[in-house]
């Protein structure tokens, strides 16, 4: 089938979004579309779904598995998706390669992360993700690309990755996250991004600032007969102490790549021991 465009909301008043629709060529076919739910149905792999300001509820987005780019007309605060409570999840990707423009997500009641990259890839891209529950996590095998993007309010970590699980962040903020509705909370947990390293997973972040997040900004979890540690965790400290050796070497090891990013938390980097 051929490139198409699908639309979701009201048009009117919306300079944004007719000169999005504008952009495209004139062999693009154009859908109309009253909610979100039905556009989304409508979708196949290589279309794109512009979505006009105002507030939605789409339960399909827990269902994502054809390639396709989902956009707001706008800035990303005008165009609001909020998850419906009564269903486990929120936006749950299969898909090759799925990718997410100038939208909020606001989760509300949800069991599940605020999206969950089950295989594939998926990008976000000028995003705003309000947590309630826990925030994005990828999983063994899947590759997530965040930029230019706000994730807060997490329960748990803001990015969660499982082994061998890739991801590039950058120029992104991380905040306000590992707010546990209960005074328990696992070591595991801590951090704005948490990563499980056996298999090791791939993280790439430049340019993103990672504050206000309690424990660390980032936390690395790995099991007890993998890696020893002295004290089960390693802060990051002062240049030329032996634990930032031992930490710079266990970076390298994970393909861990920082550069010119800020973490503003009390303590920024964290290894556990699980």
């Amino acid at each position: 089938r051929g490139k198409e465009q699908e639309g979701a909301g009201d048009q009117t008043g919306s300079h944004g979004g007719k000169s999005l629709v504008k952009d495209f060529s004139v062999e693009t076919q154009l859908q109309q579309h009253d909610n979100l739910n039905m556009a989304l149905d409508s979708c196949y792999s290589g279309d794109s779904v512009v979505i006009f300001p105002g507030e939605y509820k789409a339960v399909n987005l827990s269902m994502l598995t054809e390639d396709i780019i989902i956009q707001g007309a706008g800035k990303p605060e005008e165009i609001v998706i909020v998850s419906e409570p009564t269903h486990e999840s929120f936006v749950v990707s299969k898909a090759q390669n799925v990718k997410l423009m100038h939208l909020t997500l606001v989760q509300q009641g949800t069991v599940d992360g605020i999206v969950v990259v089950e295989s594939g890839h998926m990008t976000f891209v000028n995003c705003i993700l309000k947590c309630e529950g826990t925030g994005v996590c990828v999983l063994t095998g899947a590759s997530l690309t965040i930029t230019n993007s706000e994730i807060t309010g997490a329960q748990g970590a803001g990015v969660e990755l499982h082994p061998g699980s890739t991801a590039i962040l950058e120029g992104n903020k991380i905040h306000h996250c590992n707010n546990f509705k209960t005074s328990e909370s696992s070591q595991g947990a801590l951090g704005g991004i948490n990563i499980k390293v056996v298999p090791v997973p791939k993280l790439k972040m430049k340019n993103n600032h990672i504050y206000s997040n309690n424990g660390y900004g980032v936390t690395i979890l790995q099991p007890m007969d993998q890696l020893s540690t002295t004290g089960g965790i390693l802060e990051f400290t002062a240049s030329g102490d032996a634990e930032e050796d031992m930490l710079s070497k266990l970076m390298h090891e994970l393909s861990l790549e920082m550069s010119s990013n800020t973490l503003d938390d009390i303590k920024g980097l964290s290894i556990v021991n699980s």
